[in-house]
């Protein structure tokens, strides 16, 4: 058979080379991040988060805003950061990322040896970590990323230092596992888990008994440890319901948690767990898994081998699956009270929402056929059961296999997530053409498109928040006269048309004279009501005219001057007829036409 990849009681006769091995491994990972990041951009909540940056004063309110029910204030500090010193320059923001997932993958290495030792099945856990699908759209997408990144850096760096704390209760080993369990919650209050992790790690392998004897020994030997994680964890829990909480269990009453499960775990996780999912049904840019029927049946029978196979070999591998089993559960919560009561169970299938699975499978595995180090009850081998498939070959090239679908699997996302994001091409066109024209440009203080961010950001995707690097050279007026403008779908500036909702009645004569007593009222072929109109008022006048435009709850004091001209004005409220007031009366202005409508763009997209 061979040797076996497993179990190495002693440390290898080289240890630097399987250092070295995890550090190709880890510049490897990071070689093909790279690559996906050198042709990613920003992407809808990225904008929001710089647009936030751009208009927000640096305080508490904008630390601590809740923002889909994510409390960042550590993620909306490097937020301000990075956008002060680059906006919309994609390496910064991508260097980040390639950072804080170089922190991770290091600390997930650090984790692996810490547990199980210098023995060759690490690289082994290690390779899958790196490589399996669940870290990738968190680790190109930023909004993502920055949530993401700082949980699965916190579990790499703070399960490590509560394991030293649980070897040998010593001040210090405490002390750094709330530090790093504090950075993830910084980021992201998901980190919440790692305090689960912790409590699951500590019953299984370091104390004995049954359960009630378990949690006495466990209050003996570590109850300063056990007091400062409930403090820690209730002190931030309160301040997450304070400041962070926007939605709660019973928005999921109406949400079966099956199909989620059913997404997540039988689709999603098998799937990536054999190097899936090779299809991806395509979103507007991200990904969904969509594995096929026959990937499907081997991740399922690989998964329940891998199972059954620790069960016949190891003496104490059923509890490893409890941290999987933990976090899956945490997740299908989560989705059903946050997510998936407005997009539906297939959200499941976004390996976004259990990126930590890449680390808390290997560590399942781990657990399931490994020794833990220094645990005080120790997993082995079953004496009298034959180890057929521990062959390093074997083990080898099955790793190889994964690891090589999951590139292919990566590759194919990638890719879709590049050509099918607009989002630089739309910001590419709106700064040329706003800077070849003449300054200051009138627009419509309107949205960039709902295919970049959804108006429900407003107002983070109006053109006076989202476009503030180019304030000097727009302007967002409430009238204009001959000349407004607004970007068309590609980003490009556009004259501005509107799409009629009413228009003026029809009239004899030129259209409507100015009345001599100084009001001239102009009907419209129906009601209108709410706001966010705009009127094109065209007329003619053989001199320059001063007046006064009153549409609902809008008045303008407009300068108009002689000649054939269109003015562009703001309406809003409830109204059937547009007043023009307080000019000479001895104008000769008539107005020829009235449009009340909402503005597009006047040229094709």
């Amino acid at each position: 058979m061979g040797p076996l990849v497993w179990h190495s009681p002693r440390v290898p006769r080289r240890p630097e080379r399987l250092l070295l091995l995890g550090g190709l491994m880890i510049a490897g990972q990071l070689g093909l991040r790279g690559w996906a990041l050198s042709g990613s951009w920003f992407y809808f909540d990225d904008l929001a988060f710089m647009s936030r940056a751009m208009n927000q004063p640096f305080d508490s309110d904008y630390l601590l805003e809740s923002y889909g029910g994510h409390l960042m204030p550590a993620g909306f500090a490097l937020v301000r950061v990075l956008t002060d010193a680059a906006t919309y320059q994609w390496w910064p923001w991508a260097l980040t990322l390639l950072v804080l997932q170089a922190l991770a993958s290091i600390g997930i290495f650090r984790l692996l040896l810490s547990m199980f030792g210098r023995r060759p099945f690490v690289l082994v856990l290690l390779a899958g970590y790196l490589f399996w699908v669940f870290t990738l759209s968190a680790g190109i997408w930023f909004a993502a990323g920055i949530n993401q990144l700082p949980l699965q850096i916190a579990l790499g760096f703070g399960l490590t230092a509560h394991l030293g704390y649980l070897r040998t209760p010593r001040i210090r080993y405490l002390v750094t596992t709330l530090l790093w369990t504090a950075f993830g919650l910084a980021f992201y209050e998901k980190t919440l888990i790692l305090f689960g992790i912790y409590a699951l790690v500590a019953i299984g392998w370091f104390s004995t008994g049954n359960t009630p004897q378990r949690l006495r020994g466990l209050w003996d030997r570590y109850r300063l440890g056990i007091v400062v994680h409930g403090a820690v964890a209730a002190v931030y829990l309160a301040a997450y319901v304070h400041w962070g909480l926007d939605f709660g269990l019973g928005e999921s009453a109406g949400v079966s948690w099956g199909p989620i499960a059913w997404n997540l775990v039988g689709v999603a996780l098998a799937a990536a767990l054999v190097g899936g999912p090779i299809t991806w049904e395509t979103l507007n840019v991200g990904s969904l898994a969509n594995p096929s029927d026959l990937l499907l049946l081997v991740s399922w029978a690989g998964c329940a081998g891998v199972i059954a196979y620790a069960f016949f070999t190891r003496t104490m591998s059923k509890r490893a699956w409890s941290l999987l089993g933990f976090t899956l559960l945490a997740n299908v919560v989560l989705l059903a009270s946050a997510r998936a009561s407005i997009v539906g169970p297939e959200i499941g299938r976004e390996y976004r929402y259990q990126t930590e699975s890449a680390a808390i499978v290997v560590l399942c595995l781990g657990l399931a056929f490994l020794p833990l180090r220094g645990a005080v009850e120790v997993n082995s081998t079953r004496e009298g059961v034959p180890r057929t498939y521990e062959g390093r070959v074997f083990v080898g090239v099955v790793t190889l296999l994964i690891v090589a679908l999951s590139v292919v699997s990566t590759v194919r996302y990638v890719d879709l997530w590049q050509s099918r994001n607009d989002s630089e091409a739309f910001f590419r066109n709106a700064r040329t053409t706003i800077a070849a024209a003449e300054h200051p440009v009138p627009m419509v203080d309107t949205g960039i498109p709902q295919t970049l961010l959804w108006s429900f950001r407003f107002p983070e995707n109006s053109y006076s928040h989202i476009l503030r690097p180019y304030a000097d050279k727009v302007d967002y007026p409430r009238s204009s006269v001959d000349g407004l403008f607004i970007l068309d779908d590609d980003g490009r500036l556009s004259p501005v048309r509107l799409e009629p909702a009413r228009e003026m009645k029809e009239t004899k004569g030129c259209g409507y004279r100015l009345d001599d007593d100084g009001t001239t009222t102009i009907p419209l072929d129906g009601p209108v009501l709410g706001g966010g109109w705009w009127i094109d008022l065209s007329y003619e006048s053989s001199e320059a005219t001063p007046l006064t435009l009153t549409a609902g709850e809008e008045e303008h004091e407009l300068d108009l001057p002689a000649g054939d001209h269109d003015v562009f004005v703001q309406a809003a409220g409830e109204f059937r007829s547009v007043e023009l007031s307080d000019y000479p009366t001895t104008s000769d202005l008539c107005v020829t036409g009235l449009v009340l409508g909402t503005p597009v763009p006047d040229s094709p997209t």
